[in-house]
């Protein structure tokens, strides 16, 4: 996407349970995705994980004052390679993608499995909304590298009603501040000891180092109960009181209750537009300053 792509602080929205909530905004074109998500994990053979939540793709649309909205399901996924000791995540099940414009697509994933198959495989298709045997569109390949879109169901496929075949994009550096710069509750810097003595394989260190995190967190949300007070998210809110108006809207059409699974991810949240407008003006935190945080919220 051109222009400047802004990324804003993914944030754990809840600890217990726990949920991540995420806003990307390119600033020029207007076009937004945010969501958040929990996971629930389980063992059978592998890891499994089932990912609980939604995402929101806002598009502005030209010919009107109102945006294009998509409301988008997560799919379940999984860990590959455990017993060859090279482990990856492969994306399984199903997830919905419905829109404001009438249509709808259900994108199936699967994966290498143990004898056949490619990485990162799937195949979609594309029908108006409550009519999903009305295939318009079908894609299959590979996510991460090479699809083909056809026009109408795939039992038609041919060179005759191929669309376009897409090809990946090359990735993008990630750009991010050294540890120092960071504010001392960015992931990066918060978990910095931690991860590090996980690269060392040093269990000691990491069972140390995360304790020191949790238990000032729990010390933290006692705090908060006894006070009865509730600590401000710097970029979300949960909007539990109110109606969601894109749930509303477009949640029946792929199963998605009102509600949003709030009960399972300590809130419904949403991307608060004000709250940004602040964080600019806010003076960076005197070496001090990070130290007291540091040792208050994390037990550094």
């Amino acid at each position: 996407m051109d222009g400047l792509l802004t990324l804003y602080p993914v944030s754990a929205g809840s600890h217990h349970p726990p949920a991540t909530a995420y806003n990307i905004t390119n600033i020029p074109s207007g076009v937004r995705l945010e969501g958040y998500n929990a996971q629930k994990a389980s063992f059978s053979k592998t890891i499994n994980i089932k990912q609980i939540g939604h995402a929101v793709l806002t598009v502005p649309a030209p010919s009107s004052e109102d945006a294009d909205v998509f409301l988008i399901t997560l799919p379940s996924l999984h860990i590959e390679g455990l017993i060859f000791g090279s482990p990856f995540i492969e994306l399984d099940g199903s997830s919905y993608i419905t829109s404001s414009t009438g249509f709808t697509a259900k994108v199936d994933y699967s994966g290498k499995g143990w004898l056949s198959g490619k990485k990162n495989s799937f195949t979609a298709t594309l029908f108006p909304t409550g009519k999903e045997r009305d295939v318009l569109f079908n894609v299959s390949g590979q996510w991460t590298k090479t699809f083909e879109i056809h026009s109408g169901p795939a039992k038609y496929n041919a060179k005759d009603n191929l669309v376009e075949t897409w090809d990946p994009l090359p990735l993008s550096e990630l750009i991010v501040a050294p540890l120092e710069k960071q504010h001392p509750m960015e992931s990066r810097r918060a978990w910095s000891k931690v991860a590090a003595a996980i690269s060392k394989v040093d269990l000691d260190t990491v069972s140390l180092e995360k304790g020191k995190i949790e238990n000032a967190q729990r010390e933290m949300r006692s705090k908060e109960k006894t006070e009865g007070s509730t600590w401000q998210r710097r970029y979300f809110t949960a909007q539990n009181d109110t109606t969601d108006p894109v749930l509303k809207n477009l949640g029946p059409a792929v199963g998605l209750a009102e509600n949003g699974d709030a009960d399972k991810t300590g809130g419904l949240w949403r991307f608060d537009l004000e709250k940004p407008k602040s964080a600019p003006n806010e003076p960076p935190l005197s070496s001090e300053e990070a130290d007291r945080v540091a040792k208050e919220l994390l037990g550094q």
